[in-house]
């Protein structure tokens, strides 16, 4: 129950995220901020979302565990560089929301390695264990 309340919780934090950055008012900030960044637009404008949309189906599907691990680190990896990014422009009260992705992240994540593991494939599980 845990897992699945946190993991919901965390996609529907990447999906809002998402549309709201592939509306017409998300278009214009994302390409405000692009330029404040200088940083090309297609990046806050295509890829963020498209992402972020990604990385929520990967999660959600259980399929493929080694392409599920890679969407929790791209997460990751973005709400780290947002919280980077709201604490460099003392937005606040936008930082404490991202501190708050970041724990939905941690929870879902650990609850789900165990998961993870479970559904790899036995050469690779037997690879894992291998001491160096």
């Amino acid at each position: 129950m845990r897992y699945w309340s946190a993991t919901i919780a965390l996609c529907a934090l990447l999906i809002f995220a998402s549309l709201s950055w592939l509306s017409a008012a998300g278009m214009a900030s994302a390409v405000k901020i692009s330029e404040e960044l200088n940083m090309p637009e297609y990046l806050g404008v295509c890829v963020l979302p498209i992402g972020q949309l990604i990385a929520a189906a990967l999660i959600l599907w259980r399929k493929f565990p080694t392409l599920r691990v890679f969407a929790y680190s791209w997460v990751l990896f973005y709400f780290v560089l947002e919280l980077i990014l709201l604490v460099g422009i003392r937005d606040y009260a936008m930082a404490a929301l991202s501190v708050f992705k970041i724990v939905v992240w941690a929870l879902a994540f650990h609850w789900d390695r165990n998961r993870i593991s479970n559904s790899l494939p036995k050469a690779a599980k037997n690879s894992a264990s291998i001491p160096a």
